[in-house]
């Protein structure tokens, strides 16, 4: 299924640059947040890097399975953006928080657009 790996070419580029990027703030950042900001990102970007690759080592699933996947993943998303939120809210995480927002958000929008956009 063709999309099956577009969702995942997509998440795997996107896993690309939260690790390039997130590595950059996190060794070159001049303040803590700014390096909390890259780490959480990093590390954001090697779980998604993971998925993608085990997704595209898999055979692709069925049109509805795929679905209920993205579905149940868009529920989750909604999860790490109100975690975010509340980790923003503290001094200590608010740097971590507002990656976990940047992820959730992307996250978000990607599940919904490809189980949106899933045909038969």
């Amino acid at each position: 299924m063709a999309t099956h790996r577009q969702l995942l070419k997509t998440l795997g580029a996107w896993s690309a640059g939260s690790m390039i990027a997130g590595g950059a703030l996190w060794s070159a950042g001049r303040t803590p947040a700014v390096r909390s900001f890259g780490r959480q990102t990093a590390a954001w970007g090697a779980v998604d890097a993971a998925i993608a690759a085990f997704g595209l080592s898999r055979p692709a699933p069925d049109t509805d399975r795929l679905r209920k996947v993205l579905l149940v993943n868009c529920l989750a998303d909604v999860g790490y953006i109100g975690l975010g939120l509340w980790a923003w809210r503290s001094e200590r995480f608010r740097a971590d928080g507002a990656a976990v927002v940047v992820q959730g958000a992307f996250l978000l929008a990607l599940d919904s657009h490809f189980a949106y956009h899933l045909t038969d």
